[in-house]
């Protein structure tokens, strides 16, 4: 065993890949008496048949079809190697921290980082959520690399930004609410202080607060919970409203477990706030192909 090679095991998938020892050998442009070689060598070395040959063409015996995967691992891991050696050689990080605000639409993201993880699969990326102003001090600190967010209020000198979108932020409770049952959901915003609002505490900074009081918030009458998602399970238990992206409540609004209000006041003409987010980086922190790579595809494909 001490003696396998990595060309044993590219013989042995190509002639899996290809049907025959001599298609292998035109691929790999070899004798096909190499080819043979090869392959039984492998098999002597590995104590077992991996092809039966008494037919036309040679077929994979049990033990072939065992091994197969492990030397098709092989390869792969080889392949990575290979490619993780020359991006290394071309400045490609190691690791890529990227900081984004709660809003971002999960599933948008993800595709965006689907498609960064087939680009830079060698990359170790970390993805965490941040308010704007936890995100804004980490780049000025270069504890991430690079950050998606609303942009509240101008972000000043030393980051560079591009705008990737709006996210339209809407009021909605459960149709159980007092607030719902308010003329269909039509009201005067000033009626919102009146009932508690539920706030993701990673989404609302107390600068954004401070720009956000005259959309119903204030200090005495809204509970800050843990995340998003518990945000969403208490307006869909009545437990008060709250201000959200509409793509994040898509589905509950058709399902009818939410219903959009319509605050007179709030927002713009339609009820609504569209905050511009933008992918940002601080230009004292240089970044490499990955980064820039996600920087430039998050500034064309809007995730909010």
């Amino acid at each position: 065993m001490d003696a396998l090679t990595i060309d044993q095991f590219a013989v042995f998938a190509a002639i899996v890949e290809e049907g025959s020892f001599a298609a292998a050998a035109r691929r790999m442009n070899r004798a096909q008496s190499a080819i043979t070689y090869a392959i039984k060598k492998l098999e002597d070395q590995s104590g077992v048949e991996l092809f039966d040959r008494s037919s036309y063409r040679p077929v994979l015996t049990q033990a072939g079809t065992a091994l197969l995967p492990r030397a098709q691992r092989i390869l792969s891991e080889l392949e990575q190697y290979r490619l993780h050696a020359r991006q290394m050689t071309k400045g490609l990080e190691h690791e890529l921290r990227f900081a984004f605000h709660p809003y971002v639409s999960p599933q948008s993201l993800s595709n965006v980082l689907s498609d960064f993880e087939k680009k830079f699969p060698s990359v170790y990326l970390l993805a965490l959520p941040a308010s704007r102003d936890a995100a804004t001090h980490a780049l000025h600190n270069s504890a991430v690399d690079l950050a998606l967010m609303p942009e509240l209020v101008p972000f000043g000198a030393g980051i560079e930004r591009s705008v990737c979108g709006e996210s339209e932020i809407v009021v909605a409770a459960a149709p159980t609410h007092p607030l719902a049952q308010l003329d269909g959901g039509n009201f005067s915003a000033s009626l919102l202080r009146d009932h508690r609002q539920l706030v993701a505490y990673t989404t609302v900074a107390e600068e954004d607060l401070s720009i956000m009081r005259g959309y119903g918030m204030d200090d005495v009458n809204i509970w800050r919970v843990v995340d998003f998602e518990l945000e969403r399970a208490l307006l869909v238990a009545g437990s008060g409203w709250g201000a959200l992206p509409r793509s994040r409540i898509e589905e509950d609004v058709a399902a009818g477990r939410l219903v959009v209000l319509r605050p007179r006041g709030w927002g713009n003409a339609e009820q609504v706030l569209k905050i511009p987010f933008v992918i940002a980086r601080a230009t004292s922190n240089p970044v490499g192909p990955a980064a820039r790579w996600l920087f430039d595809r998050l500034a064309r494909s809007p995730v909010v």
